[in-house]
């Protein structure tokens, strides 16, 4: 199972339907390899369709945050086995063909780029595949925006942690990392950007001014 997730707000906003289609494809993907968070998005599910058809108050009452979190606990759900097969990859309708198979446009001499943003029709958002040859460093970056990252192969680390295959990470303006690709195998990630990033050394940030969509 995967040891990072989306934060319960994301996952209720995914549950709504009020993330914007690009970041609730990132989480979708992260449920596709994640059984802990299918479980709570079907408690999420499951609960504001009962709020929903209820005619008449009951114990179940919902006034803040904490409330609608104990409400979720108290509501029991069947776990999903530890399998993908119930829930179809999202990625799948996107890709012509599998991972190994694609064919990825080089950004520099470790890391590559699949683009996917044209594909999903969208403004305002970056989405794409990213490999990162194993051992490679990104340069030291941070973000004008919100990044989304799910791993679907390998996995790397940064000043925060660890990660591993099915893994999910978000980092906005207030994070500046250096994601390193584990040494094992090439990383490969799909990232959701909602503006660019903006690099902090003192050579890369001559790049800056060209990092435009």
């Amino acid at each position: 199972m995967s040891g990072y997730h989306p934060d319960e707000i994301t996952l209720m906003d995914y549950s709504a339907g009020t993330l914007a289609m690009p970041q609730a494809l990132a989480v979708s993907v992260h449920l596709f390899m994640c059984t802990h968070c299918r479980n709570q998005v079907k408690q999420f599910n499951n609960l504001g369709g009962e709020l929903l058809t209820l005619s008449e108050p009951r114990e179940l009452e919902v006034q803040g945050f904490d409330d609608f979190m104990q409400a979720m606990d108290d509501e029991p759900v069947k776990p999903e086995p530890e399998i993908h097969s119930r829930y179809e990859n999202p990625l799948a309708a996107l890709l012509p063909q599998p991972l190994d198979r694609i064919t990825w446009r080089k950004q520099t001499r470790d890391i590559a780029e699949y683009d996917l943003t044209d594909k999903l029709q969208v403004q305002g958002f970056r989405i794409a595949l990213q490999k990162i040859r194993a051992g490679a460093r990104v340069p030291q970056h941070s973000h004008k925006g919100q990044e989304f990252t799910v791993i679907l192969q390998g996995g790397f680390s940064d000043e925060l942690g660890v990660y591993h295959e099915g893994d999910f990470i978000s980092r906005d303006p207030s994070h500046r990392h250096t994601p390193t690709a584990l040494q094992n195998e090439d990383c490969i990630c799909l990232t959701v950007l909602d503006a660019p990033i903006y690099f902090v050394g003192r050579f890369y940030r001559l790049l800056n001014p060209f990092l435009r969509w």
